[in-house]
């Protein structure tokens, strides 16, 4: 499970949309609140797993762009940036989709709601109530298969 930051100002700053009081950001689950349910636990511990596919992606990607670089002896001090492709892929992803998705729906929380993302959050927050060998977790990219569902 992701270090929980309870009763944290740094959630207070980034849930500022009604509803919203609890946020993962780079790994760390930051809420306003004293303590949280399992069903919001599961969640955000969805959303570790993803930022996670997304970060060891973005890592192979960058390192992938340096060794292409070194190979035909074009680097320098720019190359630093690319560390920022495992650090930010994930938000850039979800905030893409999200404005593809307000952009269709022209509305705010349906747009949020059919995030890929939050997609598998959501059917996967009640797992924690299944015995342990029935339990699904989130794997690897299993958020791709909600491109396909119709919600």
């Amino acid at each position: 499970m992701a270090k929980i930051f309870y009763n944290s100002k740094i959630a207070k700053a980034f849930t500022f949309l009604k509803d919203f009081s609890t946020i993962m950001l780079f790994g760390a689950i930051f809420t306003e609140h004293a303590s949280l349910s399992q069903k919001i636990k599961t969640h955000e511990a969805t959303h570790v797993e993803q930022y996670q596919t997304c970060f060891t992606t973005g890592l192979a990607i960058a390192i992938g762009i340096m060794f292409i670089c070194f190979a035909f002896n074009h680097y320098g001090w720019w190359m630093l940036a690319l560390l920022t492709i495992p650090i930010f892929l994930y938000y850039v992803w979800y905030g893409i989709e999200f404005l593809i998705r307000l952009i269709a729906y022209r509305n705010a929380d349906k747009a949020y709601r059919r995030i890929a993302f939050e997609q598998e959050a959501y059917s996967l927050e009640n797992e924690y109530l299944k015995p342990c060998p029935e339990r699904k977790l989130a794997s690897s990219f299993s958020f791709l298969k909600y491109y396909g569902k119709k919600v």
